[in-house]
């Protein structure tokens, strides 16, 4: 049934593990290019030529930081760079440690410093989102093979819808706005010999905007073989898939 409530249910799947995947390809990406740089960078001898100060935006806060200038010379190519690892010793005219790849002699750093740690972080909190996604996913794909089950081995009996309430656990927006439209039948069997304990079925949350009219119609619904706590209200042999 398009309407149920897997489909929220599938869609915030899709966007943690999106989201995840992504995550964990720029955390794997900054990790793979650290460990690259550090085992493959050449050292070479620069001279800081100015020191200065730029003013950058954080949020609300206008906040500040050093910036390095260095020259230095790659076979016999003067190069002008910047670098931000500042440090209070640091003066200009002193003879300073870069750092480069052979490949860009352009880029340069005053350490041998990596992203390893965050590019792990970024890799673990992909990982994080990939889990919580696959668990939704999860969780849907053993709803509909408990659905398959039930509707092959289960017991079948008839039930009569008696209300149509709110499913305020699907807190999804409808048409721009807030709301609840996911709904479920409540469905009651009375007791034999009995008139008013009734065993009460709640069917699978749908959206759908004539719940109400069903009220009073029967349902069948099928009841696990060995546990009467899982059970199928057939909602889609009511209304229609």
């Amino acid at each position: 049934m398009k309407n149920n409530a897997n489909s929220p249910i599938l869609f915030i799947g899709s966007i943690f593990i999106i989201l995840g995947s992504i995550l964990v390809i720029i955390g794997f990406n900054l990790m793979l290019n650290a460990y690259r740089f550090k085992t493959e960078a050449v050292s070479v001898k620069g001279v800081i030529v100015n020191i200065g100060v730029e003013r950058y935006i954080s949020g609300s806060e206008t906040r500040t930081r050093n910036i390095v200038s260095v020259d230095y010379i790659i076979n016999g190519v003067k190069y002008e760079n910047t670098v931000n690892e500042y440090r209070s010793s640091m003066r200009i005219g002193d003879e300073i440690t870069l750092y480069y790849q052979p490949d860009t002699p352009w880029v340069v750093t005053a350490r041998l410093n990596n992203n390893t740690s965050i590019g792990a972080f970024f890799t673990g909190i992909g990982g994080i989102f990939l889990i919580v996604g696959i668990i939704f996913f999860n969780s849907v794909r053993k709803k509909r093979a408990l659905q398959k089950y039930l509707k092959q081995y289960g017991i079948p009996i008839y039930a009569q819808v008696i209300d149509v309430e709110k499913d305020y656990s699907i807190t999804v927006s409808y048409k721009g706005a807030g709301g609840y439209p996911y709904s479920f039948l409540k469905c009651a069997v009375m007791e034999p010999g009995s008139n008013e304990n009734k065993v009460i079925y709640n069917s699978w949350s749908i959206k759908n905007n004539y719940l109400h009219s069903y009220i009073g119609k029967k349902v069948k619904v099928y009841i696990h073989p060995q546990d009467n706590n899982k059970y199928y209200v057939d909602i889609e042999d009511l209304i229609g898939k």
